[in-house]
C-alpha cells in the first residue's frame, strides 16, 4: 500500500512538473564554435531525460549480456554449477544406496560442469572401487594426492590400493609421507605403527607407538603391553642372529614393559638357561610364577634340570608354589611331580579336588594316567576327557582365532598384538560387531 502511494506521488509531481513547464517553456540558446541550437527549456529538459533513459538502458543491457548471455554470461556458469553441485549430491546419495555404477555416471556428468575439486575424485575413486575397477580407482587417488585440500585423502587410498595388491614396500612408503604430510592424523600413525610392525621394523614401530602414545589415541596400558610385544619381537630376532646380550636387555625390556608377558618370560629363562645359569633361569620362573601361573612357565620349570631326581624335582615344585598353592595351575604342576615320584596316594586327593574346581582336559588326562597305574575303570574318565573343556588358550581378540603360541601378529588376521591367554570361549571380535554403514568407506577410521 506504501508503494502504490510513493509511485502515485511520483507521478503527480512528474506531472505537475510538466504542467508548469508547458505554461512555462522558457528560451534556451546554446552556441559552439560555428553551431547555434534555440529551443525551449522544457525540450531540452526532455533530451535530457531521454539522454538519461538511453544511458540507463545501455547500462541494463551491458549488465544482462555479462549476466544471462549463454555461455558467457555469469548466470550460465552459476547455473551450470548449480547443476553439476546437483548431480554431485546425487551422487553420493547413489553410492550410499549401494549402487556404484549410478554414482560413477552421475559423477562423471557433475566433473563436466564443475571446476576441479577433490570431492569430485573421492566420489570417483569410492565408486569406482565398489565396482571393482580398481585401477580407475587408483587413477582417482592419484588426481585427488595432486590437490592441496585432498592430498592426505589421496594418499590413504593408494595406500589402500597398495595393500590390497599385496604391494606392503609400497604402502609402507606411502604411510611415511602421509605422516610427513600429517603428524597428528589418528588414522596416519595407527597405519604407520600397523605397517612398520607388519615389516618387522620393531624400532620403527616402537618410535610410531611413542607417536601415538603421545597424541593418547591409545591407552596407557595398551602402550605398554605393544611396548612389551615389540621388544620380545625384537628380542627373537637377535636371539636368531645369536646376539644373546642384546636379546636378553630387549627381553627384560619387555618384562619390565609387561611384567604378566610369559613367552617373554619363558624366553628369557631358556636363554639364561643356554649359558649354563641354572638358577639365573629359576629366579625368572620363579617370579613370574608368584604373580601369575602359567602352563609355559610349568613347562620351562621342568626344563631347566633334566638330569634331576624326582625327588628334587618334586621339591622344587613344592617350592615353586609355595605361595601360590591354591592356583588351578599349581595344583596341575604338583600333580605332575606326585605322580613323577609314584606318590600316587598324595596325587589323588589334590586331583579330585582339581577336578571339581577346575575340570581342564589336562586334569583329566592325569586323572585317566593315575586310574591305569591304580588299575581303575578307565571308562568314565575316557567319557569325561572326550567332553572335557582346554581351559584358557591363546585366543585372538580380533577374529577369535585360537593358535598353540602367542605370536607377534595373528596368524589368520595379521593384527599385531591381539593374542591374548584367556579362558573365555565366546569373544565378540570386531568383524563380528562391526556395521559397515559409513557413506564413504574412506573417510571411517578402520584401524589400519
Amino acid at each position: 500500500m506504501i508503494r502504490l502511494v510513493l509511485w502515485f506521488s511520483l507521478v503527480l509531481v512528474v506531472a505537475a512538473v510538466a504542467a508548469w513547464l508547458a505554461d512555462n517553456p522558457g528560451a534556451v540558446s546554446i552556441e559552439f564554435q560555428s553551431y547555434a541550437i534555440d529551443t525551449s527549456f522544457a525540450a531540452l529538459a526532455l533530451m535530457i531525460a531521454l539522454a538519461g533513459l538511453m544511458a540507463g538502458g545501455g547500462v541494463w543491457l551491458y549488465g544482462w549480456l555479462r549476466r544471462d548471455m549463454p555461455i558467457f554470461g555469469s548466470n550460465q556458469v552459476i547455473k551450470r554449477q548449480s547443476r553439476g553441485f546437483k548431480l554431485l549430491n546425487q551422487s553420493l546419495v547413489a553410492l550410499s544406496s549401494g549402487d556404484a555404477g549410478r554414482a560413477k555416471a552421475l559423477i562423471e556428468q557433475a566433473e563436466v560442469l564443475l571446476p576441479p575439486q577433490p570431492m569430485v575424485h573421492l566420489i570417483a575413486a569410492e565408486a569406482a572401487t565398489r565396482s571393482g575397477d580398481h585401477t580407475a580407482a587408483s587413477k582417482r587417488y592419484a588426481a585427488l594426492e595432486d590437490t592441496d585440500d585432498g592430498r592426505l585423502l589421496g594418499l590413504r587410498g593408494l595406500l589402500v590400493e597398495a595393500r590390497r595388491t599385496g604391494h606392503e614396500s609400497e604402502a609402507l612408503r606411502l604411510a611415511r609421507v602421509a605422516f610427513e604430510e600429517n603428524r597428528k592424523s589418528p588414522w596416519v600413525l595407527k597405519t604407520l605403527f600397523a605397517l612398520e610392525v607388519a615389516a618387522g621394523n620393531w624400532r620403527e614401530a616402537e618410535t610410531a607407538l611413542e607417536k601415538v602414545a603421545r597424541e593418547k589415541l591409545l591407552e596407557a596400558q595398551t602402550v605398554s603391553r605393544h611396548k612389551g610385544a615389540l621388544a620380545y619381537a625384537e628380542a627373537t630376532e637377535l636371539k636368531l642372529k645369536g646376539e644373546k646380550p642384546a636379546a636378553r636387555k630387549a627381553l627384560k625390556k619387555a618384562i619390565s614393559a609387561r611384567p604378566d608377558f610369559m613367552p617373554a618370560v619363558v624366553s628369557l629363562s631358556r636363554l639364561e638357561l643356554s649359558e649354563g645359569k641354572k638358577s639365573a633361569a629359576s629366579k625368572v620362573i620363579t617370579d613370574a610364577w608368584s604373580k601369575e601361573p602359567h602352563p609355559s612357565l610349568a613347562t620351562a620349570f621342568k626344563e631347566i634340570d633334566t638330569a634331576e631326581s624326582t625327588a628334587d624335582w618334586l621339591k622344587r615344585v613344592r617350592t615353586l608354589i609355595k605361595t601360590t598353592d591354591t592356583h588351578p595351575q599349581s595344583k596341575l604342576i604338583l600333580v605332575d611331580a606326585l605322580m613323577d615320584a609314584n606318590e600316587y596316594e598324595a596325587a589323588r586327593p589334590v586331583l579330585d579336588g582339581l577336578l571339581k574346581e577346575s575340570p581342564s582336559r589336562a586334569a583329566w588326562q592325569y586323572k585317566l594316567a593315575l586310574a591305569h597305574v591304580l588299575k581303575e575303570d578307565p571308562d568314565p574318565i575316557e567319557t569325561a576327557l572326550k567332553h572335557a573343556s582346554d581351559g584358557a588358550k591363546w585366543r585372538c581378540t580380533n577374529c577369535g582365532h585360537e593358535p598353540k603360541g602367542w605370536s607377534p601378529l595373528c596368524p589368520s588376521c595379521q593384527s599385531f598384538d591381539t593374542l591374548l591367554w584367556s579362558s573365555n570361549e565366546s569373544i565378540v571380535t570386531p568383524q563380528q560387531a562391526f556395521e559397515a554403514d559409513s557413506t564413504i568407506a574412506l573417510l571411517a577410521d578402520s584401524g589400519a
